[in-house]
């Protein structure tokens, strides 16, 4: 397990604003989060084995997350990607298209080249709590690099029971 510290958000940052179009019409922004904790998932992309697990793990596991923060997970691919795989495999928190990398390039999590891939963002994983500030923040080395979702859940619960 690796975790890049020199990439990403860095817990106590202030979290970016940012706006992205569902594939509903729907908008979302980091404002509309502001009176909850957000649980902010970027993937590599919809065509990735090791994302569509963790997506998978999150929805089998919604029962214990739903009630302590709200869900948004990002990919930097277009719309159509997006909604071929979700009419596939549907999920209930929205799989927003960054289609142009703005929000990951924001959040430090963009991956511009690698032996791993291109243009893509690298696994991470932010905890962002009601004053949009970064609570938990991890960032995969490599396409296999994820964080234990018991541990995400434990981080949640503790900043449920400051606010």
């Amino acid at each position: 397990m690796t975790i890049l510290l020199d990439k990403g958000l860095k817990i106590g940052e202030t979290a970016p604003q940012w706006q992205l179009t569902a594939l509903d019409g729907n908008i979302y922004s980091l404002d509309q989060f502001q009176d909850q904790s957000l649980l902010l998932i970027f993937l590599r992309g919809t065509w990735c084995p090791n994302c569509r697990k963790q997506m998978e793990a999150v929805r089998n596991d919604w029962a214990r997350l739903a009630p302590l923060a709200k869900v948004v997970a990002l990919v930097g691919q277009s719309a159509s990607e997006v909604s071929d795989y979700l009419s596939r495999n549907p999920m209930p928190f929205p799989l927003l298209p960054d289609p142009t990398r703005e929000v990951i390039k924001k959040y430090g999590v963009y991956q511009r080249l690698s032996l791993d891939g291109f243009r893509i963002a690298y696994p991470s994983t932010m905890i962002i709590d009601q004053r949009g500030v970064v609570r938990y923040s991890y960032v995969g080395g490599s396409q296999f690099d994820r964080p234990d979702f018991n541990q995400v859940i434990t981080e949640l619960e503790k900043l449920k029971t400051r606010v």
